[in-house]
């Protein structure tokens, strides 16, 4: 497996990891925001008996001092606060009781930290920041903080005036002892959670490598397959953004891998197959008939330079659990195309050949004969002048009929420029051998391509209107030219029988050479059968892009 097949799989274990580190970091948390709470309860609990202690006692003690000269109240309670501070053995590892009382602008500690052998602090100024506790239970406040201590330590400290002696009380413990539990269970949790993680992900690893070394295996197989085909190979999604493209499609097109990929498959056609290539998607996915997908056609593609050339085109519709996709395979047919423009010109040099000879041969000779024959008539006596008049008549319909398979031998030179002349006389040369009305609509000029192109849709025009009148049986044709977008549109429509079958599995000769003609100008051809009756046979072609930029 590659880095980049490594890389969801790694990203999985992290995953995994902050997961289960949020995991207990939120119950850690959850558990830390608990004991706070308990520690205050606990606290303030401790604080305020302690200070009602305190001044029960003192209240005591001055009861007892009204009766006795020199007895002072204060020192006391404060001894006997001593004598309970050695017997007390703490809260916790850190927790302590302080008894202060302001003097001046100082807090004085009148009560040892821990134990009555332990140093009474010393002063802290009443306006810093130390000894904050202390300060608001001097000033008559009672509850409980988190703040500095009179060493600078952080504590939690629940803070408690006793007024009758004029004093403060604080019970306090290190916010570092309250942490510290909490700290060590995270970083156990954390690492046990890691071990774990660490040990699932080994064996999911191993347990997976089968499917991974499966996956590898197809996909390479797929890479090296479409890696060697010399057709290009393209895969879109449903939007026509690529995701693949072959080493054979950057061959073809010009283009770099990385130059396809994410854009538009529309980049590789040209205007007029762009334009309709939404249309065709949005109406496939919607209603799932399909007109290009699942079969193979005959279309223009676009070079990065901007040159055109013919391909054959075949989509297929891939879908899996997590996507769908559409595959083109693209195979360059303009070799082939040149070789069947050169098989096509083989019969019609040869046919012009033929023609040629019949006229200059075999209808010179015949003319030769006839002028004889003629000849022959005015010197005949009356026995053999009706014989020689019947020679000479049978070698004049002799040559008309040379002359007439010698025209229809040598093909009709067609240009560009010529082709609606030339469609306009076709039309006329057939009318005046049927009693079909054929009406003839040339909505504007043209601008044909080049004379093959003219010479194609000519013989498409003919082999159209040769169709209707003698297989569909139509009384009446129509024949339509002109501009749709950005390509010209020659249709041809009758009303007769129609097709006996589709148009796709037609089998019939004419059919499949107006397809091969449409096909060598990079055209486009559709057949249509309405279901009352009728055939159209409609011919989109390429036209001069001067013309469509000045459009």
């Amino acid at each position: 497996m590659t880095v980049t097949q490594r890389q969801p799989f790694k990203q999985l274990f992290a995953i995994m990891a902050a997961s289960a580190m949020l995991v207990s970091v939120i119950s850690i948390t959850s558990l830390y925001s608990a004991a706070i709470s308990q520690y205050r309860l606990r606290l303030v609990e401790t604080v305020k008996s302690r200070a009602r202690l305190i001044e029960a006692i003192a209240h005591h003690e001055i009861e007892f001092a009204k009766d006795k000269t020199g007895y002072d109240a204060l020192v006391a309670t404060l001894q006997q606060l001593t004598e309970a501070q050695r017997e007390f053995e703490g809260f916790v590892g850190s927790g302590e009781f302080a008894l202060a009382r302001r003097e001046g602008d100082q807090i004085v500690f009148i009560l040892s930290r821990r134990d009555a052998e332990a140093d009474i602090p010393a002063p802290v100024p009443i306006k810093g920041d130390w000894a904050e506790p202390m300060r608001l239970a001097l000033t008559g406040n009672s509850g409980v903080i988190t703040g500095l201590d009179y060493r600078g330590v952080k504590v939690l400290a629940a803070h408690e005036p006793v007024s009758i002696l004029g004093l403060g009380l604080v019970a306090k413990v290190d916010m570092s002892e309250v942490r510290a539990p909490f700290i060590r269970a995270g970083l156990i949790a954390t690492t046990f959670a890691m071990l774990v993680i660490f040990i699932a992900s080994r064996l999911f690893f191993r347990i997976s490598r089968p499917i991974e070394e499966a996956i590898d295996q197809q996909a390479e197989t797929f890479t090296t397959l479409a890696e060697t085909a010399r057709e290009g190979i393209v895969l879109a999604d449903t939007r026509g953004i690529i995701q693949f493209v072959n080493r054979a499609t950057e061959k073809l097109f010009g283009y770099r891998r990385g130059e396809l990929i994410g854009s538009s498959v529309k980049r590789l056609m040209p205007e007029e197959h762009s334009s309709l290539h939404d249309g065709y998607m949005s109406n496939y996915l919607q209603t799932g008939i399909p007109r290009i997908i699942g079969t193979g056609r005959q279309l223009t593609g676009l070079r990065k330079d901007g040159h055109r050339f013919p391909v054959y085109l075949s989509i297929g519709d891939i879908r899996t659990s997590h996507a769908r996709l559409f595959a083109g395979v693209i195979m360059d047919i303009s070799e082939q195309q040149q070789l069947q423009r050169e098989i096509l010109e083989i019969p019609v040099r040869e046919q012009r050949r033929i023609g040629q000879e019949l006229h200059d041969g075999l209808g010179q000779q015949l003319t030769g004969l006839g002028l004889l024959a003629t000849s022959l008539v005015n010197k005949a006596s009356k026995p053999e002048h009706e014989l020689a008049t019947r020679l000479a008549a049978g070698l004049q319909e002799a040559i008309a009929q040379v002359r007439a398979l010698s025209r229809g031998l040598i093909p009709v030179d067609i240009d560009a420029e010529g082709f609606m002349n030339s469609v306009t006389n076709l039309v006329e040369d057939i009318r005046s051998q049927v009693d079909i009305p054929i009406i003839l609509n040339i909505a504007e000029t043209v601008p044909i391509f080049d004379n093959t192109t003219a010479m194609h849709l000519y013989r498409i025009v003919q082999e159209a209107l040769n169709n209707a009148i003698k297989h569909a049986g139509a009384s009446e044709i129509r024949i339509g030219i002109g501009i749709e977008g950005n390509r010209g549109c020659l249709l041809v429509v009758d009303d007769g029988k129609g097709l006996d079958t589709t148009p796709e599995k037609s089998t019939g000769l004419g059919l499949r050479i107006m397809k091969h003609r449409c096909g060598l100008i990079d055209g486009e051809l559709n057949i249509e059968c309405s279901p009352v009756g009728g055939t159209g046979v409609k011919c989109y072609f390429p036209i001069e892009i001067e013309h469509n930029r000045r459009q």
